[in-house]
């Protein structure tokens, strides 16, 4: 890994039959806890897909989150 370079990984979460997401980043050890996101598994399973694909940061994955689910109601 370069200099510089995030290494963020994320995990779905199983909480009282509502998912959410756990990232931590590897070279810091700073974490994020996102909290009861959809009951239905796809969709955050889906949603950590794109954080890990894409290499989201451990700070904006909450933005990114609320961006990729309020996007439709916007269309």
């Amino acid at each position: 890994m370069e200099q510089g370079e995030i290494d963020p990984k994320y995990q779905v979460i199983g909480e009282e039959e509502m998912f959410g997401i756990f990232g931590e980043e590897k070279s810091t050890g700073e974490k994020v806890f996102i909290k009861q996101i959809s009951p239905e598994p796809e969709t955050v399973f889906r949603l950590t897909e794109i954080l890990n694909k894409n290499k989201v940061s451990i700070y904006h994955a909450k933005d990114i989150i609320k961006d990729l689910l309020l996007t439709p109601l916007y269309e």
